[in-house]
């Protein structure tokens, strides 16, 4: 129960940038336990590590990769490569709500998530340079 509350705020924070519940600090604590933000058999079934990802995707999920060793508190100075991220947000925000998009499937949110991926935008990272 306590675990379904989490992801319900959790959304919350993802899709509307506010949680009364649960904040930063908190969920990068979760995270950092392993807490798993989609309940385990409520994926899309195209979660599965057989899926084909597109070639361009692997690319920028290298240049996050590369990016979140070396400089981890500063935004990228690549804009293909902030685009890409604020794209990754979107499109996850969509498949919160409908559970599958063209753009990314579970299995990307998943090796994602395995990099500590930002989904939320946090207030400070908005009014950085």
């Amino acid at each position: 129960k306590w675990c379904k509350s989490q992801r319900k705020q959790y959304q919350r924070l993802v899709k509307k940038g506010k949680s009364k519940k649960l904040n930063r600090y908190q969920v990068l604590a979760m995270q950092k336990i392993g807490f798993k933000w989609i309940e385990q058999g409520k994926e899309a079934t195209l979660s599965n590590s057989s899926e084909t990802i597109p070639r361009k995707w692997s690319k920028r999920l290298k240049e996050f990769e590369q990016y979140n060793e070396n400089i981890k508190n500063a935004m990228p100075s690549s804009t293909k490569l902030l685009k890409w991220i604020a794209s990754q947000r979107k499109h996850y925000r969509k498949l919160l709500k409908r559970k599958v998009s063209k753009h990314l499937s579970w299995y990307q949110v998943d090796i994602l998530n395995e990099y500590r991926f930002p989904w939320i935008l946090w207030k400070e990272e908005e009014n950085a340079p």
